[in-house]
C-alpha cells in the first residue's frame, strides 16, 4: 500500500525493499517489467521526484526506470546510521538484486553522483554505465588547485553540525535550502510545489538528522579517505553534463577522469546551473538517451 503523502505520477509503481538491519528503500518503478533498465540516483535535498521530468518520457522509449530514495531521503528508511556513501550504495546493489536486475546503466545528479560511482566500483558487474549530471565521481584530486576551490562548499558545514544541521533542514520554510539552492543554482531553483515537497520530506521523523549526517560524514570521515578508489579503472561507458553556472560544484573537480574511465566524456552547458535536470529536462533528456542508445 502506498502512503498517501507519495506524489501521483502516471505509469508509476511504488515498491519498498527490505535490504536488511531494518531499512527499507523506496523505489518508484515505471515501464515494461521486461524492458532494458536504468536506475536515477537523485541528489540533496531531493528524492525520486527529481526524475519526474524524464521517468514518462523514459518509459514511453521502453525502458523500465527504476528511481529509488537514497537511505534517510524521500519515503526510505531514516535509521540511526553515519550514513557512509559505500553503504548507500550497497543498500542499491541489494535493491537491484531484489528486482531482479543484474545490470543497469546509472544515471545521477548531485550527492547521488559518490554514490553511484561507488556502486560502480564496489559492485561493477553491475553496472553498464555512468551518466553524471552536475555531480562528481570517484576520483577526486586533492591538490593546489583544489584546495583553491574549497570556499566554494562553505555550505556543507552549517549543514553538518549537530543540532544546528537538522534545524536548519527542517525549518517549515526551507529558508537555508532555498539560499543554497539559488547559489549553487545560479539564481533558479526549484517551482515552488516541488521545493514544498522536499521540504515536507525532510520534516519527516530522521530524516534531517539523516541529511545532516550525509555531509558530517562526508567531513569528518570519507573526504580523509577520498583516495580509495585513485588506483581503479572502469570500462563503460561515462559521460558528464555540466551546467557551468554550478557555483560549488565545477569541472575542476572532473580533473583527470579520463585517465581512469576509457572514452569518458564532458559536455558543458553554460546558462545553466546546478538543477540542470529541473532547468533544462529537455536537453538532459536529449543526451541521455543518446547515451542509452549507445550504452
Amino acid at each position: 500500500m502506498n502512503p498517501p503523502s507519495l506524489p501521483a505520477l502516471a505509469g508509476v509503481e511504488h515498491r519498498f525493499v527490505d535490504v536488511g538491519g531494518g531499512v527499507t528503500i523506496h523505489v518508484a518503478d515505471a515501464g515494461p517489467a521486461d524492458g532494458p533498465p536504468v536506475m536515477l540516483v537523485h541528489g540533496f535535498p531531493q528524492n525520486w521526484w527529481a526524475w519526474h521530468e524524464l521517468i514518462g518520457p523514459l518509459a514511453d522509449d521502453g525502458y523500465r526506470v527504476l528511481c529509488p530514495d537514497l537511505r534517510g531521503a524521500g519515503w526510505s528508511s531514516a535509521p540511526d546510521d553515519r550514513y557512509y556513501k559505500n553503504d548507500m550504495a550497497d543498500d542499491l546493489s541489494i535493491v537491484l538484486d531484489r528486482l531482479g536486475v543484474p545490470s543497469v546503466p546509472l544515471v545521477a545528479h548531485d550527492w547521488g553522483g559518490p554514490i553511484a560511482a561507488s556502486l560502480m566500483l564496489r559492485h561493477p558487474k553491475k553496472v553498464a554505465g555512468f551518466f553524471g549530471l552536475n555531480t562528481v565521481g570517484p576520483w577526486l584530486k586533492f591538490d593546489l588547485t583544489a584546495v583553491r576551490h574549497l570556499w566554494r562548499f562553505w555550505y556543507q558545514i552549517p549543514i553538518s553540525l549537530p543540532v544546528i544541521g537538522p534545524r536548519l533542514l527542517s525549518d517549515p520554510k526551507g529558508r537555508f535550502i532555498r539560499m543554497t539552492g539559488r547559489w549553487v543554482g545560479a539564481g533558479f531553483y526549484l517551482n515552488d510545489d516541488d521545493f514544498r515537497l522536499n521540504i515536507g520530506r525532510m520534516r519527516e521523523p530522521g530524516h534531517a538528522i539523516a541529511g545532516s549526517r550525509w555531509y558530517r560524514t562526508f567531513l569528518t570521515r570519507e573526504m580523509i579517505r577520498a583516495r580509495e578508489f585513485s588506483n581503479t579503472s572502469v570500462d563503460v561507458p561515462m559521460q558528464f553534463l555540466h551546467g557551468m553556472g554550478d557555483t560549488a560544484i565545477t569541472p575542476t573537480l572532473l580533473r583527470g577522469y579520463a585517465e581512469h574511465a576509457a572514452g569518458f566524456q564532458l559536455e558543458t552547458v553554460d546558462g545553466v546551473g546546478h538543477w540542470i535536470v529541473d532547468q533544462r529536462p529537455e536537453l538532459v533528456l536529449e543526451r541521455l538517451r543518446a547515451f542509452l542508445h549507445e550504452t
